[in-house]
């Protein structure tokens, strides 16, 4: 009997010692680096040792929130140009310069006496029974052009100017307005009859030229012309064409 209790006793004592030595590693200095363990209090409440041991960190790193990842662009790569403003009023376009307005000369009007010079030529071969064909011709003497259509009016007159008799008439179809541009002539036909075929009821009176005014024209001018003429308004020696550009 005794011999149990004491063999009980030692095996008590040995299990004793054993916790004894147990609890002894737990704060026993750490053989990597000689310092003493963080104890089991500290690594459960996340506290760093003052060594800051690997076992401390892996704890904080456990414990400690990891910080919220940031842009990594770069400044180099962000846009330097302001946002526009949406409530900023847009800017007008350019417009384009305005051409310099275009000189339009004023429409050429009708031809005048003062801007003319005219001649009474032959036609070759132009006689005709008790009649002669010649070409009356008007030429732009001005330096702007002007607008001729229709007929002259023509009738002879003597030296002092006085018409003669009655005044040509009008053979043809009227032309339309044409530009007689400076230098540029218009000619019409003119047929004068033989005045000596009418006897005593002619009246016969010489002419010394031709009176002629343009085409709507309250002008004349006067060209020379020695023919003898009817003075009896009842006569009608004369017919004039309408006016036609000059071939």
């Amino acid at each position: 009997m005794t011999t149990l209790l004491g063999s009980k006793r030692w095996i008590a004592a040995i299990a004793a010692a054993g916790a004894l030595v147990a609890v002894s590693g737990c704060s026993t200095s750490d053989p990597g680096t000689g310092e003493p363990a963080a104890s089991t209090s500290e690594t459960a409440t996340g506290a760093p040792t003052a060594s800051g041991s690997p076992s401390a960190e892996s704890t904080a790193s456990a414990t400690t929130p990891a910080p919220e990842p940031t842009s990594t662009a770069s400044p180099s790569t962000a846009s330097t140009t302001a946002p526009a403003d949406p409530a900023a009023p847009a800017a007008p376009a350019p417009s384009a310069s305005p051409s310099p307005e275009a000189s339009t000369p004023a429409a050429a009007g009708p031809c005048t006496a003062a801007q003319l010079t005219g001649s009474v030529q032959d036609q070759p071969g132009g006689g005709a029974a008790g009649s002669v064909y010649r070409t009356l011709v008007l030429t732009n003497a001005s330096d702007q052009g002007c607008t001729v259509a229709g007929y002259p009016g023509v009738s002879s007159v003597d030296g002092s100017g006085n018409q003669i008799g009655a005044p040509a008439d009008r053979d043809g179809a009227a032309s339309v307005p044409m530009l007689l541009a400076p230098g540029a002539s218009a000619t019409a036909t003119l047929r004068q009859a033989n005045a000596q075929n009418y006897g005593a009821d002619c009246g016969l009176t010489p002419a010394t030229g031709l009176r002629v005014y343009p085409p709507g024209a309250t002008d004349s001018l006067v060209l020379p012309q020695a023919l003898p003429a009817c003075s009896a308004a009842s006569i009608v020696l004369m017919t004039i064409s309408p006016l036609q550009a000059a071939s």
